[in-house]
C-alpha cells in the first residue's frame, strides 16, 4: 500500500529481547518514525535490510521517534535510551542548535530528557547521550516506552546527520 504522507512510519519495530538477564531492543532507522523521512529532499532512508544509516539531508524540524511495549514491570525498573549517530564532513547547522533525547512511559507519561550539543568530532558512530544514555524509571506498570530525538524548537536548517540506530535497554535486573 502506497502512502501519500511525507513522513516515514516505523516498519516492524523490534520487541524487547532478553540479553544477559536484561531486556533490550535495537531499532534500525526504518523501524523508527521519521518526520519528513519519505521526502527525498530532506532524508535519504536506507534500503530495506541494508543495515545502513538514514541520512538527514536538510530539515528545520528534526523529529525521530519510536516506541516499544515493555509489558507489566515492577516500579523501579530502569531503562536506558540511546541513539547512535554520526556527522558527515559537510554537516551544517548544528552550532547553537541543541538536540534533545526524550522518553516517557505511556502516552500520558512525564517526559525525561537530555539536551545534547552535537560536535563536529562525531565523524564516527557515537552514542548520544554519551555512554550513560537517557535513563528512565518506572513508577507504575505502564506498558510502553515512547522515545525520540528532537529539534523542533529552533527552526534552524541543519543537515549531514547520519542516524545508525536507537536502543532501549533495561539497566537493572529486577525480575
Amino acid at each position: 500500500m502506497s502512502s501519500t504522507t511525507p513522513h516515514h512510519d516505523a516498519e516492524e519495530p523490534p520487541q524487547l529481547q532478553s540479553k544477559d538477564g536484561k531486556l533490550m531492543a535495537t531499532f534500525n532507522p526504518r523501524q523508527l518514525n521519521v518526520i519528513w523521512g519519505r521526502d527525498p529532499r530532506y532524508w535519504k532512508m536506507p534500503e530495506k535490510n541494508s543495515g545502513g544509516p538514514a541520512e538527514l539531508l536538510q530539515v528545520c524540524w528534526l523529529e525521530v521517534s519510536g516506541s516499544v511495549p515493555i509489558g507489566s514491570v515492577p516500579p523501579g525498573t530502569k531503562y536506558r535510551i540511546t541513539f547512535q549517530i554520526s556527522l558527515k564532513s559537510d554537516a551544517f547547522g548544528w552550532n547553537d542548535c541543541p538536540v534533545y533525547v526524550m522518553a516517557k512511559f505511556g502516552k500520558e507519561g512525564k517526559n525525561s530528557w537530555k539536551k545534547i550539543s552535537l560536535q563536529a568530532h562525531y565523524s564516527e558512530p557515537t552514542s548520544i547521550p554519551s555512554t550513560e544514555g537517557l535513563e528512565i524509571e518506572t513508577e507504575d506498570a505502564n506498558d510502553t516506552i515512547y522515545f525520540g530525538l528532537y529539534d523542533i524548537w529552533t527552526g534552524h536548517w541543519k543537515g549531514g546527520l547520519q542516524l545508525h540506530n536507537a536502543t532501549v535497554e533495561q539497566i537493572n535486573n529486577i525480575r
